[in-house]
């Protein structure tokens, strides 16, 4: 980390501590009967809802985009067929890298399967 950076942090540390500076998470800590610690934000932000498609028809429209099976696509996208049916039918949600993967499928399957599948598909 560079000295300017720490030189930033500290800078924001003490406007936080003079109340310059609202911070941008607030929790409140208890410690249970149990023992153990519960954690709890006291100014929860949630994100704004969007209308996004569920996983289940994002799985299922990508690989209609396609044209191909579900052997054929799982393998295209380096998934077990369990895998893809199972986001198919919604038991299981893809993630990360699967899901931006499913997104562009949907909306440009040539483009995946000339990435995937090498220029010869496109």
């Amino acid at each position: 980390m560079k000295t300017s950076e720490i030189n930033t942090i500290h800078r924001e540390i003490a406007a936080l501590r003079r109340g310059a500076l609202k911070p941008a998470r607030a929790w409140k800590v208890e410690r249970l009967p149990d023992g153990t610690i519960r954690r709890t934000a006291l100014h929860e932000t949630k994100a704004p809802a969007t209308k996004a498609p569920s996983a289940k028809k994002l799985a299922g429209e990508a690989r209609e985009a396609l044209k191909i099976t579900q052997k054929d696509f799982a393998t295209l996208i380096g998934v077990s067929v369990r895998t893809l049916h199972q986001w198919e039918q919604g038991r299981r949600k893809p993630t990360g890298a699967a899901l931006a993967l499913l997104r562009i499928a949907r909306s440009s399957p040539r483009a995946v399967l000339k990435a995937l599948h090498g220029a010869s598909a496109a």
